[in-house]
């Protein structure tokens, strides 16, 4: 299945590579390229660093550092029933909101330990690597390992068949594995004798396996296998697929997406092509080559001789005519090259947003300036937001979220229950947003008076503006419950506070009726 789906995609396969020649060569090295082989030069390193400055954008719109890319909320069945107690549902919401913290915890998770291992790639450097071959190749294959790590599969290493819809049927990956780390069940599956490759190098060993995710539409669950030496190790079925293939812009009845280098070939090519033919022409203009005449007595040891010594030569008014200097006469047409290159490279500019093209000239660009950049990125790339949400980040959390509620990291919650909401764009550049909304309607509702501020609970207006902040400290605000107990604290304390002042005022009064009535006694 995988030969014959990569030999039916080689015309898409071999545009990615072109799109990759002509930004950055390493993203698809050419067909057969092995790690010790030149890679395809470039003339021009504008389209690269076009592609840098995307992927750190997207990155930071994509997945915000020091907060969640995404939202768990109640759903909407129970949020907007009428009938369903309001302090259960905020009550809801904190415990999602630390779900949010514990999962987004376990991505960023370094399981480093020591010793001999190498320290594996953070969520975001492998999210960057995604991103730069979504860019390049227009498509990327992300999995998520039982290990919570994630990784990258190159555009030549795996298949996929879409359906007319763009919905995946199935992916085939291909890598290189070591079978000693196998277990001791697959190594039989695959009918490998540990004893008989023990002796092998690392590299003599290796062998191919072939992993299909595939859904099956009967029982609506991915179904999994792996082989190697055409024998099944490996059969599973999963709810939540751990392979998700992300397309840049997915055409109809595509099966693979196309990247934006693709989008701007036309540019990219030309650039790279009028910049080599600029080189070649500084080359040649920077050239300092004497040329003397057949007939002329001027020797070329003569024009290497120190300055001010005598030569013989020909010579007519005053100026030497049997000796010239080559020089090159097309400077006036290489400009009209070098004009439409800068024009070209002006439009690759915009449209990688690249800082000297969107920043102004003078040192500190004003906050407004700042906020037209951010509105122009989501204009320019908006449209991949959607894609990348849709096959990526919501497909991603639920498998998180289902991974680590079935290895017991996570409490089970019913799967109707919670809703999962990608935050991308502007709104993940800009979090705060609900909670200067929630600002601006308490400063409404305050300028309406007293009498509809009262209506406002503040016990649960504070646990939303914390919950809104990003901010986990436990133990900053106080619960209702402790609110509770401290206010029947200072009842009590204001009660027996009262108590020792009328007892006071109570042994006052008998000190005073006692002392009056003695000077009578004493009379008597």
């Amino acid at each position: 299945m995988f030969d014959h789906d990569d030999s039916d995609r080689q015309e898409s396969l071999d545009r990615a590579r072109l799109c990759s020649s002509l930004s950055k060569p390493h993203i698809l090295p050419p067909e057969g390229w092995d790690d010790g082989e030149m890679l395809p030069t470039t003339f021009s390193a504008l389209p690269s660093r076009g592609l840098t400055n995307l992927e750190g954008r997207l990155l930071l719109a994509l997945f915000p550092v020091g907060m969640p890319f995404f939202k768990l909320r109640a759903a909407a069945r129970f949020k907007y029933d009428p009938e369903v107690d309001p302090e259960l549902l905020q009550a809801f919401d904190d415990r999602l909101r630390i779900h949010e913290l514990m999962m987004m915890a376990r991505l960023e998770k370094d399981d480093y330990k020591g010793g001999t291992n190498a320290r594996r790639a953070g969520f975001r450097s492998r999210m960057r690597t995604a991103i730069s071959q979504l860019l390049v190749t227009g498509d990327v294959l992300i999995q998520i390992t039982d290990s919570y790590q994630i990784r990258i599969h190159r555009r030549d290493n795996y298949v996929v068949r879409r359906d007319t819809g763009g919905d995946v049927m199935y992916m085939i990956t291909r890598e290189k594995v070591d079978p000693a780390a196998l277990t001791e069940d697959k190594l039989e599956a695959a009918g490998i004798v540990l004893e008989e490759i023990a002796g092998k190098p690392v590299h003599d060993r290796l062998e191919d396996l072939y992993t299909r995710i595939q859904w099956n539409p009967f029982s609506k669950r991915w179904v999994i296998d792996q082989q190697i030496r055409d024998r099944t190790i490996v059969t599973s079925e999963e709810m939540f697929t751990p392979y998700f293939s992300v397309p840049y812009q997915l055409p109809p009845t595509a099966h693979y997406g196309r990247g934006i280098i693709e989008d701007n070939l036309g540019d990219v090519r030309a650039l790279n092509e009028l910049t080599e033919r600029l080189l070649d022409f500084a080359a040649m203009s920077s050239k300092f080559m004497f040329v003397t005449d057949y007939s002329s007595q001027v020797r070329p040891q003569d024009l290497a001789l120190p300055t001010g010594s005598c030569i013989q030569g020909r010579v007519q008014s005053g100026q030497v005519t049997d000796v010239a200097i080559l020089r090159t006469d097309k400077a006036q047409d290489f400009g009209v090259v070098q004009n439409v290159r800068a024009q070209i490279a002006s439009d690759i500019s915009k449209v990688m947003m690249m800082e000297a093209e969107q920043l102004p000239s003078y040192e500190r660009a004003s906050r407004l300036h700042v906020e037209r950049v951010a509105m122009e990125l989501e204009g320019a790339l908006g449209g991949v937001y959607a894609p990348i949400a849709d096959a990526l980040q919501i497909p991603l959390i639920e498998r998180l979220r289902y991974q680590m509620t079935r290895d017991g990291s996570l409490p089970d919650l019913p799967d109707d229950s919670v809703e999962i909401e990608a935050i991308t764009g502007i709104s993940a550049l800009s979090r705060e947003g609900d909670q200067q909304r929630l600002l601006q309607l308490l400063q409404t509702v305050a300028g309406m008076g007293q009498d509809m501020l009262s209506r406002v609970d503040r016990g649960v207006l504070l646990d939303v503006l914390v919950r809104h902040s990003g901010i986990y400290e436990p133990g900053l605000v106080k619960s209702q419950e402790q609110v509770e107990q401290e206010q029947q604290q200072a009842q009590q304390q204001q009660m027996l506070g009262m108590a020792a002042q009328q007892a006071i005022k109570s042994s006052g009064a008998v000190a005073e009726a006692q002392a009056g009535q003695e000077p009578m006694n004493v009379g008597r």
